[in-house]
């Protein structure tokens, strides 16, 4: 399926090339199609962008407009004779978002094709929050290869253990390691360290296995570069391509931790090269404090460890698994 950003460039060409886009080069006819016709993209002269959806012979008569949001709104209107939705939205700053919404929409309707307005009632009603103008992200660089860090494990994780890979993500949960899933747990350390390999382990119970439960510890180390190919947002762009993964679920958990789409720019992102990534089984022999607080009376607690010649560190797994 062709994603909805080349779509909408497609379109933008043929109309920077129509002496009329206005009135004949604002619109795209698709190839996805119901009994009511094809489902069509369009853009306005005002930046406004949407979708042009067919009725199909499964959706209601009665179909309720959506314009409780500011951005984007949803409306039933007359199309070529027919009757059809208008998606659109309202506000191009959050574009970003617009596509994956977009591509999550054209594969629900491949497989849903006669009920292609509810499909889109019942999107919107679950994206509407995530279709805010936000300020440009907060993270620190720190924060940010960090977050790198556990997508890049995710998506090892998704490969292997399937949408478990997703949902065992602790992500914004704060909770003491970054997946947890039914017989390991799973902490993610990223560093930009240039000498050796140096992580910070926050916390007593980081690097404490759970009860009847394996802990591993994958570490891994970037280098600044323009010339990078990773970036925060294209690595995010990769997880949402994953029919395995909910798009509109990991925006959310995304932006509880002060990234959004919405809020990158290209031109002043960050880019990364992976320098190497390590993984270790904690246990027996493993650098780390044991702290013996039951009652959980100590707080704030932050230590470094060197992981410098990895091989040489108990546990060390060479393959790289995660299982």
């Amino acid at each position: 399926m062709t994603p909805s950003i080349e779509l909408f460039h497609e379109l933008r060409a043929v109309m920077e090339a129509s002496p009329q886009p206005g009135s004949h080069g604002n619109e795209l006819i698709t190839k996805l199609v119901n009994s009511s016709g094809a489902v069509r993209v369009f853009q306005e002269i005002d930046g406004r962008m949407g979708l042009f959806i067919p009725i199909g012979s499964d959706d209601p008569d009665v179909i309720a407009p959506d314009v409780r949001s500011r951005y984007i709104t949803l409306r039933k209107i007359q199309k070529d004779g027919r009757d059809a939705v208008q998606l659109r939205l309202e506000n191009p700053a959050l574009e970003n978002v617009f596509h994956v919404f977009v591509d999550t929409y054209l594969k629900n309707f491949r497989s849903d094709r006669e009920r292609a307005a509810t499909l889109a009632q019942a999107q919107l009603k679950r994206w509407r929050s995530l279709f805010i103008p936000v300020p440009p992200n907060s993270l620190s660089d720190t924060e940010e290869i960090g977050l790198i860090c556990e997508l890049q494990e995710m998506q090892i994780l998704v490969a292997t253990d399937g949408a478990q890979g997703f949902y065992r993500w602790t992500g914004p949960d704060k909770q003491a390691h970054d997946f947890r899933l039914e017989d390991r747990g799973i902490e993610c350390k990223a560093t930009r360290v240039s000498n050796g390999l140096h992580v910070t382990i926050n916390g007593s119970q980081q690097l404490l296995p759970e009860p009847n439960s394996r802990l591993l510890l994958s570490v891994r180390k970037y280098e600044s570069s323009p010339n990078g190919d990773i970036t925060l947002s294209g690595v995010v762009r990769q997880l949402l391509d994953d029919d395995r993964i909910p798009s509109d679920e990991l925006l959310s958990r995304l932006e509880e931790m002060r990234f959004s789409l919405a809020g990158v720019d290209p031109r002043t992102e960050n880019s990364y090269r992976l320098v190497g990534r390590y993984v270790f089984e904690v246990g027996d022999g493993f650098p780390r404090l044991v702290v013996d607080d039951t009652e959980k009376r100590i707080s704030a607690l932050s230590y470094n460890i060197d992981l410098t010649s990895p091989e040489s560190i108990p546990g060390y797994r060479k393959d790289g698994s995660l299982a």
